[in-house]
């Protein structure tokens, strides 16, 4: 597995910053102390030394919060070198004084010089410490004098600590196929669940692990799920590799730190499979360049101020700056508790909120920050140029979450500030290194080449005319362009969560509790009527060697409920959550089609034929129509959690597909065209669905189930590169055939849909709003999911 070893960037190389001498500055800077000394020599270790001296006195200040060493901050309305301003500290334009400064009121400018930050509680003008006023033992003294006569500025800030501002959840779609970077992580401490983010993949050269926050991973050896091909599931354990804190002069032997502890905070997961992760972040624009090497030579005030971005769990896309280095947030018994980050979030910019923890921060380049800078605050009309520069900057991976701190200015408004832990300080204590290079050409989401390319295809093959037209002015509501279906633009897509395709909202929408995603259908985790919508089981034989396929298809009379009830009962299937009904769902959506169509509903109409998509594209795969679905679990010797064949369906139909996506979309459409099968012909809810069942029998003989399963089992089983690569030289150009022929068989469905109906669309391909189509599928009375034994009161 190709892995960096070794963290080789130049900090300096990569961050520089315009500086100027002492004697050029002018406004706040203009004083008796900044006139006499050359502050811009100071560097970080000279910072860390004078608080160190001063820990004492800064500490024991009543209206101290904590101190950092970072950059003076001048105020926004305070002037610039070229205007005029009053050396005592008076704005000459008004003649007031300069006021409170905080984190929102002011800003690091190119000639902002080395300081101390000391964050106040409450702000004290100077007039009025002493005279039987404020004790003037208490007063943040300018200046901080070395023994050997430096002097080093004090910058005071006002802040109020306070309780962190939540928000929504980010309404990301995860990826079904693969765990990287930015996905969410569960884990069960003492009866509480506790969420947080992946942060990236790093190994010893052995073992990959999945690194994140040792107050999440919990102690050695405890489980640690994720969500994974559509379920809550365990993928690794807590490693015994952890780290909560360190002596600070362990960890930076050459700065100064007496009775200082570095918060780190970082844990390691030992994953199960490998396979199952990628090193790919998600919902993360740009390009990936190497980790930032931080020690005591290169870490330096440079880092002030620059941006950088992130992708949690908990806020999705996250944008901020780094306001402090080594911020001191905690004292207890005598001891200074220091995290190395302090990080604003940038304006307009979602805030880290709780379950961001072990988020991972990447450093965007100097070159990329200042387009992005000019474009952030932009109207919308700048919208298309501010993806362009998201997309083309890179990124350096830089720290890692473990918490938070919220701060209020003003008393009013609330920010939560993301406390970080370098990832190469994390790496060299742990002694891994970072993965570059696992499963990042493979895309993370099956929709992409599955459900999503079918429908796109479909809508390829409808006969030109109003039909036609409507579906293609809202493919991109159903699916993605054909020139849209690569990993990285559907990544991007799918990564803001504003809106959920329609070819896959019966997964990632109607497949979840509601509590989790709005409009979900399930009462709990993995369990709920919409799960057997989605398969048949019409390939088992009953005594005689029938199976119910063959029953089905010798008369279509027997397309019944009934019938298919009492074919089940006789099996001795007695639980209807079992009971696949994948056929009747497209009946019901079928009828649903045709009476919005006779409403002139379009929008009602657009919804059902988008997540009628879906399920024709379950009926071409040939393990959603067998009792073979994930290998041979009826076969001698198996157990309930061991059998030949297990893994199958998720290493064909997830991985084998994402892995070849780039193989296997050109084929899908050239497929569809070519398809020659026989489609019956469709007038009624039951015709379409006993031409799903056709369908299915169709899938089944393009790509046998056995014949699946046997090479699975002959290429050694598990979802290695190995495994993957035989199945898709095996069936690769079978998979397109069964894709081509459910573009077909969809298209043939809208079209007998449009013409039962015997209306026409509203004059004009309009293009839906998705809100309005959002509103649609997240209404639980919308083509409600039922049961088997409950589906036969809204058929016709």
């Amino acid at each position: 597995m190709p892995c960096e070893a070794r963290h080789r960037i130049v900090l300096a190389a990569c961050l520089q910053r315009p500086v100027e001498a002492a004697g050029e500055r002018r406004g706040e800077s203009m004083n008796p102390l900044s006139t006499q000394h050359n502050f811009q020599s100071l560097s970080l270790k000279d910072l860390l030394e004078a608080r160190d001296l001063y820990h004492w006195h800064l500490s024991n200040k009543a209206n101290v919060v904590g101190t950092a060493v970072g950059l003076y901050l001048i105020r926004t309305d305070e002037p610039w070198p070229d205007q005029h301003a009053d050396p005592k500290g008076h704005d000459s334009r008004n003649g007031k004084a300069k006021g409170i400064r905080t984190f929102d009121n002011s800003e690091v400018r190119p000639y902002s010089w080395p300081a101390v930050i000391v964050l106040v509680r409450d702000w004290i003008d100077a007039t009025e410490f002493g005279h039987g006023k404020v004790d003037p033992d208490h007063m943040v003294p300018r200046t901080l004098y070395m023994p050997d006569g430096r002097a080093v500025p004090v910058c005071v800030v006002a802040v109020e600590p306070t309780e962190p501002t939540t928000g929504a959840p980010a309404d990301a779609r995860w990826p079904s196929t693969y765990i990287g970077g930015g996905c969410p992580l569960i884990a069960d401490a003492q009866g509480v669940e506790r969420t947080a983010s992946v942060g990236c993949l790093v190994t010893d050269g052995h073992t990959v692990y999945a690194l994140t926050n040792r107050h999440v991973c919990g102690e050695p050896g405890s489980a640690v799920k994720a969500l994974l091909r559509g379920a809550v599931s365990e993928v690794g354990i807590a490693s015994d590799r952890q780290l909560t804190r360190e002596p600070f002069t362990d960890v930076f032997p050459g700065f100064a730190g007496n009775r200082s502890f570095m918060t780190l905070d970082i844990g390691l997961v030992e994953v199960h499979d490998a396979n199952d992760w990628s090193s790919q972040p998600f919902g993360i624009e740009g390009t990936i360049g190497n980790i930032v090497d931080l020690n005591e030579l290169s870490l330096n005030l440079q880092l002030i101020d620059q941006l950088v971005t992130a992708f949690g769990s908990a806020s999705g896309a996250l944008d901020g700056t780094i306001k402090a280095l080594f911020y001191r947030h905690k004292s207890l018994a005598g001891y200074d508790y220091v995290s190395q980050f302090l990080i604003a979030p940038a304006n307009g910019s979602r805030q880290t909120q709780p379950g961001d923890s072990g988020t991972l921060w990447y450093l965007v380049s100097p070159e990329n920050a200042e387009d992005e800078k000019g474009t952030r605050n932009g109207s919308a009309r700048n919208g298309k140029k501010r993806n362009a520069v998201k997309s083309a900057r890179r990124l350096h991976p830089l720290a890692i979450e473990w918490g938070g701190q919220a701060l209020a200015s003003d008393g009013e408004r609330r920010l939560n500030y993301a406390l970080a832990t370098g990832l190469s300080t994390a790496c060299q204590l742990l002694d891994v290194d970072l993965v570059r290079a696992h499963n990042v050409g493979a895309n993370p989401f099956w929709g992409q080449t599955g459900h999503y390319s079918i429908a796109t295809a479909a809508i390829e093959s409808v006969k030109r005319g109003p039909l036609h037209d409507f579906l293609d002015a809202n493919v991109e509501r159903i699916s993605f362009r054909p020139n849209e279906l690569t990993p990285e633009q559907i990544r991007e897509k799918l990564a803001r969560g504003d809106f959920v395709e329609l070819a896959d909202v019966p997964d990632l929408v109607w497949k979840k509790t509601p509590d989790r995603v709005p409009g979900g259908r399930d009462y709990a985790q993995n369990a709920g009527p919409e799960h057997p919508n989605h398969y048949a089981d019409i390939d088992q034989p009953n005594a005689d060697g029938k199976t119910l396929r063959d029953v089905t298809l010798d008369n279509i009379a027997n397309m019944s409920v009934a019938v298919w009830s009492k074919w089940y009962a006789d099996e001795g299937e007695k639980d209807a959550r079992d009971e696949g009904l994948l056929p009747f769902r497209v009946w019901q959506i079928f009828d649903e089609m045709v009476a919005q169509l006779k409403a002139r509903n379009d929008t009602k109409f657009l919804c059902a034929a988008g997540v009628l998509a879906h399920y024709v594209g379950d009926a071409c795969q040939p393990l959603h129509g067998s009792y073979h679905s994930d290998g041979y679990k009826d076969a001698p010797g198996a157990t309930a959690k061991k059998w030949p064949g297990k893994g199958v369906h998720s290493t064909y139909e997830d991985k084998m597909v994402d892995r070849h996506s780039s193989d296997l979309l050109p084929q899908i459409g050239p497929q569809a065209k070519a398809f020659e099968g026989r489609i019956p012909a469709i007038k009624t809810g039951r015709d379409a669905a006993f031409a799903t069942v056709t369908l299915m029998s169709e899938a089944a003989r393009i790509l046998p189930p056995s014949t699946l399963i046997d090479e699975y089992i002959r290429l050694g089983g598990g979802s290695s590169a190995r495994v993957v690569d035989g199945l898709w030289a095996a069936f690769g150009e079978d998979t397109a055939k069964l894709m081509g022929a459910g573009a077909r068989f969809l298209a043939a469905m809208w079209e007998a849909a449009y013409a039962v109906a015997d209306t026409s669309l509203p004059a004009g391909a309009r293009e839906i709003d998705e809100q309005a189509l959002a509103h649609v599928y997240q209404d639980k009375t919308f083509v409600p999911s039922l049961t088997l034994d409950k589906i036969g009161s809204v058929i016709g």
